[in-house]
């Protein structure tokens, strides 16, 4: 009986052990998937073109992105991007983990402008996101075939490559690229002369004074009174670059939230760029998608 007794208390003991290993097990895994932060696919790509629009007006990729009610970092958001560019092509629109993603250490590039095909972006967004599953980082280049491209430059071509799906609901056949540096302007040697460039940002610190408002279209009324809307805005820079011999042009959006958006491009030697709003922190906007141009100033 004695003995009997000993094991039927093992026993017990055993059993109320493996309930309390159970329990703990049920436990830790429900705080691991509790802790656990993830971004669903439409705030995703509803975030891309707010991404892409900033790098075309800012010459910069964002340090921080609005997913959703989530704010993540730009390599945090390089993998949001290229899992999603997975899930979209395998036609599901899973939600990706937020992880936690370091920066390249040693980013490097040398691409050529041109384009990728759908098949090629499509397998580089996958060994994008494995490299970060592997490593916790963003790699310093990934190779394509039209050369070696920087985190920043990925940033930008897959955000296109979101935003495209977001407003024709498919991924592009193709998408464009070209050398970081002339994206974000870095390095670009301008043609204009030491006077000529001392005008130009006088110009652009003048216009950064006018208030941004709505009422008032016309850019000699602007100047009088303060304010004005981005056609003044567009207006009044035309009048004024074109008249010290800079080209420019007005462009307007096309399609989109703001179709009568108008903002100025120009160029200096190195083709046709968006005014540097930022550079003389404008208080108008620049390109906020595709557009058509509505007049031009070459000399």
């Amino acid at each position: 009986m004695g003995h009997g007794g000993g094991i039927i208390n093992r026993n017990l003991t055993l059993t109320v052990i493996t309930l309390l290993a159970l329990v703990l097990f049920v436990n830790v895994s429900a705080v691991s998937a509790a802790n656990t932060t993830t971004a669903d696919a439409d705030s995703i790509i509803k975030s891309s073109d707010t991404v892409k629009n900033y790098v075309e007006t800012k010459k910069t990729v964002p340090s921080t992105v609005t997913v959703g009610t989530k704010k993540v970092t730009s390599e945090q958001y390089m993998y949001l991007l290229t899992s999603t560019v997975t899930n979209l092509n395998k036609n599901t629109k899973k939600s990706v983990t937020v992880k936690t993603v370091s920066k390249a250490p040693k980013p490097v590039e040398n691409v050529k402008t041109g384009t990728l095909s759908k098949s090629e972006y499509v397998t580089l967004a996958g060994k994008i996101t494995a490299f970060v599953n592997t490593y916790g980082r963003l790699p310093n280049f990934i190779s394509t075939s039209k050369g070696t491209m920087n985190p920043n430059n990925l940033i930008y071509t897959y955000s296109k490559i979101v935003a495209f799906y977001k407003t024709n609901n498919r991924l592009p056949n193709t998408v464009s690229v070209a050398p970081w540096k002339t994206t974000s302007g870095e390095g670009a040697p301008s043609t204009v002369s030491g006077s000529t460039q001392a005008k130009i940002d006088a110009i652009g610190y003048k216009e950064a004074t006018f208030r941004r408002a709505q009422g008032n279209s016309n850019p000699t009324t602007m100047e009088k009174i303060g304010w004005g809307d981005c056609w003044a805005s567009s207006s009044w820079l035309y009048n004024k670059l074109s008249a010290i011999g800079v080209k420019v042009r007005i462009v307007q959006c096309v399609g989109g939230s703001y179709p009568l958006h108008r903002w100025a491009q120009i160029n200096t030697g190195n083709g046709w760029v968006t005014w540097n709003y930022a550079k003389y922190k404008s208080q108008h906007i620049g390109a906020i998608g595709g557009y058509y141009v509505v007049k031009t100033y070459t000399g």
